[in-house]
Parts: C-alpha cells; structure tokens; sequence
C-alpha cells in the first residue's frame, strides 16, 4: 500500500516490491501471479478499506446526518488517500468497483432515503451525482485540505435537492 502511494498504481511492480522486502525479484515472481494481479489485490483492499470507513460513518445516524457524515467519510478519503481513490475510477478495477463499493453506497442511499421508494434508476443517479462531486473534489484539491463548512453546505444542498425531486415524484403518482 505504501509503495502505491508513493508511486502510484501503475508504479507498483514487482522489482520495487522485492527491493523494499530486501530479496530477489524472480523469488517474488514465484510466489505471486501477474503484476496485474498483485495491482488488483492491493485495490481491493483499499477498497474494502474504504468500504469499511464508508459503513462506520452511517452507524447510529439516519436521513441527513447519515448523508453528511457518509459525505465526510467520502471527503476525507478521496483526499487522504486519492492515489487509491482516483484508482477505483480506472477502467482496469470497475467491475472491483462495482461489487465492493457501488452496491454499498447504492444501499446506504437506499436506507438514507427511505421514506421515498426508490427505484434502481434513481438511486444510480444519486450514486453517480455523488461520485462525480467527489472526483471533482479530488481533482479541484490536488491533495489540499478542504473546507469542511463548504463541504457539509454542498452536502446539505444535494440533501435538500434529492429530498425535494422526490417529493415531487411521489405527488405526482
């Protein structure tokens, strides 16, 4: 994970990898498979580590607060460890994605706004919307802190957003 932040995922080869343990490469290669592969084990572990932050964040907390709290969590990770997080989005590690953390942000959506049924559409948009804000972010900052104030008025407008185009929808039906 160390040498990933240092250089990146594509900087991550096995030669490094056995440097930094102190023994021969072709040793490494013995015991691992592909680098592809030792590149795809360290992201689903960032992943799941991510995944982790992402469910602490909504324990005890509901509606809004489950929604800025999981902002926040989002927030703090896509900063702290955006070489992983800008990582998840690229086209080699999507399916990861989808299974490890898109199903559960698309969950925690669903729970966060329960007193709207929504259907799989709607809650993908949340989870896109979302997503692109935090790439965004990611990429605004370049590994700056942000302010949290702004963060949590962002979040609360998307709240509110959401909150009103449901109600909207579900006069209409």
């Amino acid at each position: 994970m160390e040498l990933v932040c240092e250089s990146g995922i594509n900087g991550l080869r096995l030669n490094k990898i056995a440097e930094r343990l102190d023994v021969k490469s072709p040793s490494l290669y013995t015991h691992t498979g592909s680098v592809t592969e030792l590149r795809q084990a360290v992201i689903h572990q960032a992943m799941q580590q991510f995944r982790e932050e992402l469910m602490d964040s909504l324990m005890g907390r509901a509606k809004m607060g489950a929604f800025l709290e999981l902002g926040k969590t989002w927030m703090n990770y896509a900063n702290e460890q955006s070489v992983f997080f800008t990582a998840f989005y690229n086209n080699d590690y999507l399916e990861l994605y989808e299974k490890n953390i898109s199903h559960f942000l698309q969950s925690a959506f669903k729970r966060i706004f329960v007193d709207w049924p929504l259907n799989n559409e709607e809650i993908e948009q949340i989870e896109r919307i979302m997503t692109n804000y935090f790439c965004g972010q990611v990429d605004r900052l370049n590994g700056q802190p942000y302010v949290e104030a702004e963060l949590i008025s962002d979040l609360e407008i998307f709240y509110q957003g959401i909150v009103q185009n449901l109600e909207k929808v579900s006069q209409v039906c």
